[in-house]
C-alpha cells in the first residue's frame, strides 16, 4: 500500500517540476522578450517582472516535493557519515520532522493567505491587476504536495525503522551516501555520452 501512495505522490512531484522548469523557461523567455523589444524598439510589453516573479515563487514551490524524494535536500553531513546507521536514520527522521515543522508553518499562513485573498477578491497594485489568487493558489498548492511528501517519507522512514530496516529508511529520506551519489552522477553522465552518438 505504502508503495503504491509512495509511486502516485512521486509521479505528482515529477510533474510539479517539470511544470515549474517550464515556467521558469517562460519567464526567461518572457523576460528576454520584452529586453529585447525595448532596446530594439523602445517599448515595453509590460507585467514580465511581475509575472515572472509569481512563476518563480510558483516553480520553487512545485520544486520543493521531487527535491525531497529525490534526497536531494542540502544537509551538512561532515560526521554524518561516521555514525552507526541507527543513529544517522534517528538525525534523518527528526530532520524531515524539523523540515515538516517548517514547512507545515508555511503551508498554513499560506492557506490563511489564499483564504484572505479569495475572500477579498484582491488584485495586485500594478499596471495588470492580476487578481492574486491564481499565483497564490498554484504557491499554495505546491507547498501543500511538499507538505504530503513530508508526511509520507516520514510515516515511511518511521515503519522502516520499527520494523528494522534501517537500509530502507535511509532510502526514503537519508543523505545520498558517496557511492550514490557517484552511481547518480555516472548514469548521467553516460546517458549524456550515448545520447552524443
Amino acid at each position: 500500500m505504502f508503495d503504491t501512495i509512495y509511486a502516485i505522490v512521486f509521479r505528482y512531484a515529477r510533474f510539479a517540476v517539470w511544470a515549474g522548469g517550464a515556467m521558469m523557461l517562460f519567464a526567461a523567455f518572457m523576460v528576454s522578450a520584452d529586453v529585447l523589444v525595448r532596446r530594439l524598439l523602445g517599448i515595453t510589453m509590460g507585467g514580465s517582472d511581475e509575472i515572472s516573479g509569481y512563476l518563480f515563487a510558483i516553480s520553487t514551490a512545485l520544486a520543493f516535493p521531487y527535491a525531497l524524494l529525490h534526497r536531494a535536500n542540502v544537509r551538512i553531513d561532515a560526521l554524518y557519515s561516521h555514525f552507526p546507521s541507527r543513529l544517522r536514520v534517528v538525525l534523518d527522521i527528526f530532520g524531515i520532522t524539523v523540515l515538516g515543522v517548517f514547512a507545515g508553518a508555511v503551508t498554513w499562513r499560506a492557506g490563511l493567505s489564499v483564504l484572505v485573498t479569495w475572500e477579498n477578491g484582491s488584485r495586485a497594485i500594478t499596471p495588470l491587476q492580476t487578481p492574486l489568487i491564481v499565483p497564490q493558489a498554484f504557491w499554495f498548492a505546491g507547498w501543500l504536495l511538499f507538505c504530503v511528501c513530508l508526511g509520507l517519507v516520514l510515516y515511511g522512514m518511521i515503519s522502516a525503522t520499527l520494523r528494522g530496516d534501517l537500509a530502507k529508511g535511509n532510502a526514503l529520506g537519508g543523505t545520498l551516501s558517496l557511492d550514490e551519489e557517484i552511481a547518480e552522477e555516472t548514469a548521467a553522465h553516460t546517458l549524456m555520452t550515448v545520447k552524443e552518438y
